[in-house]
């Protein structure tokens, strides 16, 4: 079972109206700046709102244009970067793009190499142009997923073909707490919450196993007011967040 987070955190409101195309393509290089300028360096959980954007700061006339220049610009056809250049940012612009949409925790080695690519990238237009046109073509497919009910659906599949790059958080985040309790503990919480045959705890296991209980009623809980706050299904967001923690403990 593929694991995914979802509905944990909120997509930015932005996402809610992308039927102004000058609105959306604004947004566009906002978000592209924000995601992979500021998420990997910032620990900030709204990178956007830490580091900002020139084209939100311009008259509404000059963020049309902008927008606009922005659009024809991405279906230009780009000439070829840097063969080695150009095989990164096609690996890691689509993974931090998503990253908070979809709740993708990217491992250190991707995001080590992220980096060095965000400073190849400042002196090569070509690889440039191609960053801010795999960014958009991520978050068009998103949100064209997204709108028609499919997000949980995306966000698996998008998770399955980049899993050499990131994770869900959750996921990563139960595996960390499986490493630090009994396997007691483990099978009784895959007992109880993913099937699995019954074990007997000892005393000194209830607590961990308490807390660990604990952690994924607040998941579901986040899960739950999420979708209702966005008009997500429910049942499905909840339900991913069982099979993320269940696929997790099973990895252990």
């Amino acid at each position: 079972m593929i694991q995914i987070k979802m509905g944990a955190r909120q997509p930015p409101k932005e996402f809610a109206a992308i039927s102004c195309s000058t609105r959306f393509l604004g947004w566009a290089l906002r978000d592209w700046v924000a995601a992979l300028l500021c998420a990997i360096g910032h620990r900030d959980p709204n990178p956007t709102a830490a580091c900002g954007s020139v084209i939100w700061s311009m008259s509404s006339m000059k963020r049309c244009l902008a927008a606009f220049a922005i659009a024809a610009s991405l279906f230009v056809p780009v000439t070829h970067a840097n063969d080695a250049l150009e095989a990164k940012v096609r690996a890691y612009v689509p993974v931090v793009s998503l990253a908070k949409v979809c709740d993708l925790r990217i491992n250190d080695a991707t995001s080590g190499d992220h980096r060095a690519m965000l400073e190849a990238v400042k002196s090569d237009p070509n690889a440039n142009k191609l960053a801010y046109r795999l960014h958009y073509e991520t978050q068009t497919a998103y949100i064209k997923a997204r709108d028609g009910g499919q997000r949980v659906a995306f966000c698996k599949d998008f998770i399955a073909a980049n899993s050499q790059y990131a994770k869900a958080r959750f996921t990563a985040v139960v595996e960390d707490h499986m490493s630090d309790v009994s396997t007691s503990v483990q099978k009784a919480i895959a007992h109880n919450v993913c099937g699995a045959p019954p074990v007997k705890l000892s005393k000194a296991d209830w607590k961990p196993y308490a807390q660990i209980k604990k952690m994924l009623q607040i998941e579901h809980k986040l899960a739950k007011e999420n979708a209702e706050t966005n008009g997500w299904n429910v049942t499905e967001e909840t339900t991913a967040v069982t099979e993320q923690f269940c696929a997790a403990i099973k990895t252990r």
